[in-house]
């Protein structure tokens, strides 16, 4: 027979009192057969087990709602709401939603709840639009008591922060760095019984706030994340039989489970009980971090444990399922991985090979460089009449090869474009016939700079300062300077490092040209531009563009750059006009072109 209403009210809220008044830290005031609208209640938080006023850290209101229903088995239900609910509850400043499902006539109940804190409420309205009813979702309420207290702390202490934010818009985190006002983010989280900050935090509600320039009021964020969870790297040495494999490891932890993972292919998996629950092992498809995970795998599997410091980590046979895993095969996967990261290292290269990147003519070209770097061999099967140098795809990867024939037709042998000296000249413009020396790195710019995978920017300078000297030895520098410094604009991480030094020692080497071999303005800007790249000037520096700038004898394009390198656009956008068309799509071309654009992208 159904319960009636009244009935269903009674043992709903009975439930709740029952379960919170069992908590240290929680104390309640609800009633039964309430009349006050949208609410039953409050639950009071104590900062200690006195319960004393003195400690009081505030209090909740509380809805009960109560349903007949006999499954007890979901962790997450459903609820419709009353929208007018709602929005009594965010004017309120929030509320704790309880829905008690009651099986077998009553003799059974499950209680749920859902946090409703001003956000999550603007949230629930927002997604309602005009509707009379909203759907929200609750989770099952914890047996345990300290789990009981955390909620309710964590959400008194987050109603309390987003009181002031009942209405007005919430800002996304991209708005807030677009207008630059974004210090920085903070996540406050707090937990009784709970000694792991971050099991607190991930599993409780948690909510952005962001600390805003020039206010001291951290504002709440419109995002509240889901499914949280933190990753810690652990410094640790990682070994078998006394060979270390890793340094760290990497713990990453959610509210259902633990993962440990060392290096990136074994992770180990524990259930909140902390019992190894699961281990997996999946070769990675970057064949240098292949190369050392599957050594470590096969390693493990063939000594049945790994050590992490001190502690033994024995093989978990019946914890993972090592069917699939061949491991002769493996081992020839291994004995071809370890190759290929020497020919990597060979060459001089610190970037991986993915080989989700590679096709049929990249494996092809990646077994040529093994023969002919690791096994000294030439290369058979390749084009005739190929140039001395070439660029060999291997993925993503690109290598620039030297290339010496053979005999016999097609085969070559195959040497580090970075590491063979060849001679290269060009025909003397002021005497037919007659040749000058140049430096084999002259047929390289701008995209070589970005994409040679073995590239050694170290060798360059030394190349052009080794060969014979004449007329055009700083020109050609000059001209290679302006290609590296186009680079650097374009480039990221170390390789950016590397080729702003390169761009220091050729801007550096420049300068001390003689006159009637390279013009002064000249040499002057391109070293002045490769110092405005990575620090400010000094009052020398700025007296030397000045002057520049003020002295007839210079060139219009010239003061065009000054004037950029001043930080003047409205000057060098006047004297920018007095260039032809052919000066002006030249001018754009030049690196000093990039200050002009940066000053166009900080005001745009």
């Amino acid at each position: 027979m159904p319960l009636d209403n009244k009935a269903i009210e009674t043992l709903s809220v009975n439930a709740v009192k029952n379960s919170i008044v069992t908590s240290e830290f929680l104390d309640q005031y609800i009633a039964d057969n309430d009349k006050e609208p949208s609410w039953d209640g409050f639950v009071y938080i104590y900062g200690d087990k006195s319960k004393k006023k003195s400690n009081l850290k505030g209090r909740m209101p509380v809805q009960v709602k109560g349903t007949e229903c006999d499954d007890h088995s979901k962790e997450t239900i459903s609820f419709s709401m009353t929208t007018v609910d709602l929005i009594n509850y965010l004017y309120d400043g929030g509320c704790v939603l309880f829905v008690v499902y009651l099986g077998n006539c009553g003799i059974t109940n499950k209680i749920y709840y859902a946090e409703l804190t001003p956000v999550k409420l603007r949230q629930l309205l927002e997604e309602a639009k005009e509707q009379n009813n909203k759907t929200v979702h609750l989770k099952e309420f914890p047996s345990d008591n300290n789990k009981k207290a955390t909620i309710f702390l964590n959400c008194l202490q987050n109603c309390q922060k987003q009181a002031s934010f009942k209405e007005g818009k919430l800002l996304s985190l991209e708005e807030l760095e677009e207008q630059g006002v974004l210090e920085n983010i903070v996540i406050p989280v707090s937990a009784v019984g709970i000694t792991d900050p971050q099991m607190a935090l991930v599993k409780n509600e948690v909510y952005l706030y962001a600390k805003i320039k020039g206010s001291s009021i951290p504002q709440p964020v419109d995002f509240i994340p889901q499914d949280v969870q933190t990753e810690q790297i652990i410094d640790a040495l990682v070994t078998i039989d006394d060979k270390v494999f890793y340094t760290n490891y990497r713990i990453i932890k959610s509210a259902k489970e633990i993962i440990v993972c060392y290096g990136n292919s074994l992770t180990i998996r524990f259930n909140e009980n902390n019992q190894p629950c699961k281990m997996n092992y999946k070769n990675s498809d970057r064949i240098r971090v292949l190369a050392k995970d599957l050594d470590f795998m096969l390693a493990y599997l063939n000594k049945g444990y790994f050590k992490v410091n001190d502690i033994r980590i024995p093989f978990d046979y019946d914890g993972m399922d090592s069917s699939n895993f061949d491991t002769e095969e493996e081992r020839e996967h291994l004995d071809f991985a370890k190759d290929v990261v020497r020919v990597l290292n060979m060459l001089g290269c610190s970037e991986d090979i993915d080989i989700k990147d590679m096709g049929d003519e990249d494996w092809r070209n990646l077994h040529r460089l093994v023969i002919a770097f690791l096994e000294k061999k030439p290369v058979k099967g390749l084009k005739e009449d190929l140039p001395p140098v070439v660029c060999i795809n291997v993925g993503k990867l690109k290598f620039a090869i030297c290339l010496k024939q053979c005999e016999e037709k097609g085969t070559y042998e195959m040497y580090d474009f970075f590491k063979t000296d060849l001679s290269v000249a060009f025909e003397d413009r002021n005497i037919v016939g007659k040749m000058l020396p140049i430096s084999q790195f002259s047929i390289l710019h701008e995209k070589d700079f970005l994409t040679l995978s073995n590239i050694n920017f170290d060798v360059l300078l030394h190349s052009f300062q080794k060969v014979e000297h004449h007329y055009e030895t700083f020109n050609r520098a000059n001209w290679f300077l302006l290609d590296l410094l186009n680079a650097y604009d374009k480039a990221k991480g170390t390789r950016k490092e590397k080729i702003l030094k390169a761009c220091k020692d050729f801007s550096e080497w420049i300068s001390e040209a003689p006159e009637d071999e390279l013009d002064y303005q000249i040499k002057t800007l391109n070293k002045l531009q490769t110092i405005k790249r990575w620090r400010d000037f000094n009052i020398d520096e700025i007296s030397a563009l000045y002057a520049m700038v003020e002295s007839k004898d210079t060139r219009e394009d010239c003061v065009v750059g000054a004037y950029l390198l001043l930080g003047i656009p409205q000057a060098a956008e006047i004297h920018f006009a007095k260039l032809s068309e052919e000066e002006q799509k030249n001018f754009k071309e030049y690196p000093i072109y990039h200050f002009w654009k940066a000053e166009e992208k900080e005001n745009g």
